[in-house]
Order: C-alpha cells, then structure tokens, then sequence
C-alpha cells in the first residue's frame, strides 16, 4: 500500500493542466514523494527520480511506445489516426519516453471526429490523460514491482516506431509535387497555415517572397470562378533542389484564390498574407504574382483586360470582403 503522495508536479502546457487540476483536487500538496511530468519538454534528472520513494510518472498523449517525442497529436493528425489515446508511464532514468506503461487507453482508442480542430484534439486527449493519472494512482499503479499494462507495444512488434518530432517550418513548407488536398488541410490544421515561395520578374528582376496561405479548404470544381490564371511557385525536396512550377489557379470577386493541385483537385484560400505584408483577401495578397492565363475568361469586374497583363488584379479590383 502506498503511503500519501506528495507529488512534484512537472508541465508547460495547456495539456498538462488537466493533469495538473485533477491531481491538486485529489491530493493537496505536501512535500514530494513521486514526480508527475506532464508535457514538461525537460528531462528530469536521476538524481532528483532517485531521491523521490516513488519516483516519477509521466502523461504522455499517444499510444506509447507509438509516437514517442514532444508533438505526438500533431503527428497523429498529420498521419490521419482515426483513434487515439493517452498512456501513464514510469520516467525512465536514461531516456524520454521510454518508461513502464501503467496504464493505457484501452484499443482501440477514442473516435476522433472528422476534420477535428487542433485545440479539440488537445482538450480531448489531455482529459484522458488527467484520467488515467488518477485512476492510477488510486489503484496504486506506481508503486513497484510495476506492472505493464500496455497493449500497443504488442500490436507494433517487429514495426518501425515513428517518432514524434517537434513540429517544424519545414513541415508546413508546400510540396506541390505531392501534396494532396488533405495533406493541405492536415498541415493547416496543426498550424493553421501552410506556405511557399513565389517568383516573379519586375523589370528584368527576379522577385522571390515567402507567401503564407490561412483558411484553406478542398471545393469542388463548379464552384470554382472561371477566371483563370497562373503563379510561379518555388519548392525544394531534399536531394533534388530547387524547381519553379507554374500552377493555374482562378480568382473570383470575394478576392478567394483557387488552386488546382492535379487535374480534379481544387484547394480555396480565402486569406494569405505575402512577406512583409499584413494579412489580407488572399488574391490582393497574390496580385504582384499574377499572370494572366491566355485562355481565360473575362474577369469578374470591370476593367480592361491590358490592366491585368503580368501583375494580376489591382487592390481595387481584388480587396475583398474575405466572407
């Protein structure tokens, strides 16, 4: 039987609250004998688990030894993972995330909504885990000699793990010749935007800038305007280097933006925001881009088709409301 616990509570984040609130209204605090690191990003010395009776647990949000590292819900959305869960483990002494697991969401995890937000993914998992830790600590989990109770480990034998990275600049940065239209929407959802370079020459100068795209959606092709045109975007792959591609997109009088990624596949931006500029109508945010696509219609406002040749519409033409 486990004596009172005084816990040293270890976390940063709007995860590790849940677990931080749940442990404070089950036990007040005395002085420490176990240590709880919840989304802490620190490794935790062995010299401060050893001088604890209990040692430590950690709450981490995946199914461990699945997506171990620090952005483990952003990796599980990115890989488009239908279920997910929490695991309760021990702090190994040697390594992160390489504990007993005490205890784990039971298999096959918890339904994830289609299309989930970021911060609902959060919320959801990060109550799990405040669960699990109580649960735990009520049934004794943590006292030794401990007893793994993780299933996932079994279901993954002899598979590659996949690690769970911080996630990066690089990792919202387009791939334009691969990206689907749900690799588009995962990557805005973690991040809430995505990104590439465009070019263009101004008088015998190349021009390159770092263009941002927020609230993008995939639509299907009739709702796409039919005014039509085209951009210079750059992307780079490991190994390969640099490649300009010009992609046809279309333009309409909400200043939306449409680009086609393959030959039935259209992605809308409604806001964008160009290096160096405030965010605004994705298409006034392009317009310096632009280039007029020879077989387009007319464009959906007034104005003489020569006003458009090479820099795309004007901010008068192309403000838009974004709604």
């Amino acid at each position: 039987m486990s004596e009172p616990l005084r816990i040293l509570f270890c976390g940063t984040d709007n995860v590790s609250t849940e677990s931080l609130h749940a442990l404070h209204e089950e036990m007040p605090p005395k002085s420490i004998n176990l240590i709880v690191v919840v989304s802490f990003g620190l490794f935790v010395p062995k010299r401060i688990l050893r001088s604890v009776k209990y040692g430590g647990l950690n709450v981490h949000p995946s199914f461990l030894p699945d997506l171990r590292g620090p952005a483990p819900i952003h990796h599980a959305v990115l890989r488009g993972d239908q279920f997910m869960g929490a695991s309760l483990q021990t702090l190994d002494e040697e390594k992160i995330d390489h504990g007993t697991v005490l205890s784990q969401t039971p298999s096959p995890g918890m339904r994830i909504i289609q299309h989930p937000t970021l911060s609902r993914v959060n919320r959801k998992l990060a109550m799990e885990g405040a669960d699990l830790l109580v649960q735990g600590l009520r049934d004794g989990v943590h006292i030794p000699p401990y007893v793994d109770a993780g299933w996932k480990a079994k279901e993954l034998e002899g598979q590659p793990l996949q690690h769970a990275p911080k996630i990066t600049k690089a990792d919202t940065q387009i791939d334009w010749l691969a990206w689907t239209a749900e690799d588009w929407r995962r990557r805005v959802q973690i991040s809430q935007a995505v990104w590439t370079m465009v070019a263009t020459s101004v008088k015998g100068e190349v021009w390159v800038r770092r263009l941002i795209f927020h609230d993008v959606m995939e639509v299907p092709a009739e709702e796409v305007s039919s005014f039509r045109a085209t951009i210079e975007v750059v992307t780079r792959r490991e190994g390969e280097g640099e490649q300009r591609l010009r992609k046809l997109i279309a333009l309409d009088r909400r200043g939306f933006v449409y680009i086609l990624l393959d030959k039935h596949t259209w992605v809308r931006v409604r806001r964008a925001t160009l290096e160096g500029k405030a965010e605004r109508p994705a298409a006034s945010a392009i317009r310096d881009f632009v280039v007029l696509y020879k077989d387009s219609d007319k464009p959906p406002t007034k104005g003489k088709i020569n006003e458009w040749k090479g820099e795309g519409p004007s901010d008068s033409q192309f403000e838009g409301r974004g709604d």
